[in-house]
Parts: structure tokens; sequence; C-alpha cells
């Protein structure tokens, strides 16, 4: 339950920014930004039941920026495979950067939550 609420704020950020005019890879990183520390505190105390630490701090932003290069790395490839290819003219918009995010965060989250149960908050 928790990585579903910490995925949907994320998403939530993310396409909010997107859909403002923030630059589709900025609006990336001010979503993970909010994600990162909702997942910790509510992970640690619910998700893992483990205590809070500067060591855990440390390894889970570890985790994190090895989760979001991945992230960032799947969202290259989705819009390499599918450049420009879904257009929505009445909203005036390329569909494929919301679905690119969405690959991202599939790979962002099932990377955090393998590493976070296997090295972080055992």
């Amino acid at each position: 339950m928790v990585g579903a609420a910490n995925t949907l704020l994320t998403m939530l950020v993310i396409f909010a920014l997107m859909h403002s005019g923030v630059n589709m890879y900025v609006s990336n990183a001010l979503g993970y930004v909010v994600g990162i520390v909702f997942s910790f505190i509510l992970n640690s105390l619910f998700t893992f039941s483990a205590k809070l630490s500067f060591e855990k701090l440390i390894k889970f932003l570890i985790v994190c920026l090895i989760s979001y290069l991945i992230n960032l790395i799947a969202i290259k490839a989705f819009l390499l495979l599918f450049p420009n290819r879904i257009y929505l003219a009445q909203y005036n918009m390329h569909l494929e950067v919301y679905i690119a995010q969405l690959c991202g965060m599939g790979f962002y989250t099932v990377t955090g939550f393998v590493l976070n149960k296997l090295w972080v908050m055992k």
C-alpha cells in the first residue's frame, strides 16, 4: 500500500508539472524528490518496520540514485522506440512522454523495492 501511495504521489507531481509546461526531465526529478522523502519515512515505519537511522538514510539515498538512473534509462529507451508517435491533437500533446514516465516509474519501483528489502531495511 505504501508503494502504491508513493507511486501515485510521484506520478501526480510529475504529471502536474509536465501539464504546467515544466520540462519532462525536470518534472521527473522534482516528482522523485517528493517521492523519496515520502517513501523513506513510510517504508521505514510501515513496509519494513525498521528503525530510522542515518546509515539507513544514506543506503536509501544510494538505492534511490540507482533506481532513478534506471528510471531515466527506461524513459529514454521508451522514447527512442516510440518517438512522437502518439499525438492527441485535441489536447495538443504527445502522449508518449506520459507513457514513458509510467514505464520509468515501473522500473524505479521494482528496483527500489528489491534493493531496499535486500540491503537497506534488513
